[in-house]
């Protein structure tokens, strides 16, 4: 009778093992399938890394990328012997790229301008302040530690052409998505480069408090944002500045709570990749500005 016992109980315990292993291997056998926020991050940081370039050889990084994009492809500024696309106000800028990780290619960069102590404007004022509809929005009317303009947004066209190719979701799912309409941008051809540096822009204006980001953009790039939930908001008239471009204001708080449900989750990803980094940059104390000092070179695109 007692054997019968010890039997009946070491086969109960054997029973609650197998089952309490049962849901891992279930889920080894049939992994959960990642949400459209999971799999966009997912993608991206599978091929990707975000770097804010706090050192002087990642800053010639972004000045390279530059270079081979607004001087080589674009023709909107002259080639130079240094193959370095820098201007007056990269003194006062904070310049951050992503890296493709499989070739450790640069496949975009973008910047952030500062003002200055010496109450220099932003590049944007300096072009076009005659453009803006009141002069109450011009960024000299605000606060200076409370602005910054975002321009040089540069991803050279092997990397352009790679994101409008690039299959972020699986054929089938990508297929359910489209059947279901209730997406609001057609992740089938998404441009994640440029999102990925507006939002790594977003974190930095968060991480210095940041309230008013100026922009000068073509009105086209401007409106396809909106699918996004990316506005910028337009502040003056069209400029003939490489072509079609308007001055533009937004505001990180109010970019973050409008960015499309799908991306939300890519911006806090973003974010919390870039925590070291942005840790790193501290309490910028934006230098004075010698205004005898001669730049490198006055770059003509924002």
């Amino acid at each position: 009778m007692m054997r019968t016992l010890s039997a009946v109980r070491a086969l109960n315990g054997a029973v609650s093992n197998k089952l309490s292993q049962f849901p891992r291997q279930w889920l080894k056998a049939f992994p959960r399938r990642l949400s459209l926020e999971e799999s966009i991050s997912h993608f991206f940081f599978s091929r990707y890394e975000l770097v804010i370039a706090n050192e002087e050889d990642e800053k010639q990084v972004s000045y390279k990328t530059r270079h081979k994009v607004y001087c080589e492809e674009m023709k909107f500024e002259q080639k130079n012997a240094s193959a370095l696309e820098k201007d007056k106000y990269d003194d006062r800028a904070i310049n951050c790229y992503i890296k493709h990780l499989p070739t450790g290619e640069c496949a975009g960069t973008i910047r952030l301008v500062l003002p200055t102590e010496a109450g220099l404007s932003l590049p944007l004022e300096e072009k076009c302040a005659d453009a803006f509809e009141d002069e109450s929005l011009l960024p000299s009317s605000c606060n200076p530690s409370s602005v910054c303009e975002i321009s040089r947004l540069a991803i050279p066209r092997e990397f352009r052409v790679r994101q409008m190719r690039s299959k972020i979701l699986p054929s089938d799912k990508l297929e359910k998505i489209k059947q279901k309409k209730n997406t609001p941008f057609n992740i089938e051809h998404f441009p994640y480069l440029s999102i990925a540096l507006y939002l790594m822009a977003t974190s930095i204006c968060q991480h210095l408090n940041v309230k008013h980001a100026y922009v000068l953009m073509e009105p086209k790039l401007a409106r396809r944002m909106k699918a996004f939930g990316i506005h910028f908001n337009p502040v003056g008239e069209a400029v003939d500045f490489n072509g079609k471009r308007m001055p533009y204001r937004l505001s990180p708080h109010v970019l973050i709570e409008d960015l499309a449900k799908p991306l939300k989750g890519f911006h806090k990803k973003i974010h919390a990749e870039l925590d070291d980094a942005l840790q790193a940059i501290g309490d910028i104390v934006v230098p004075s500005f010698d205004p005898s000092q001669k730049p490198l070179k006055v770059a003509q695109a924002a």
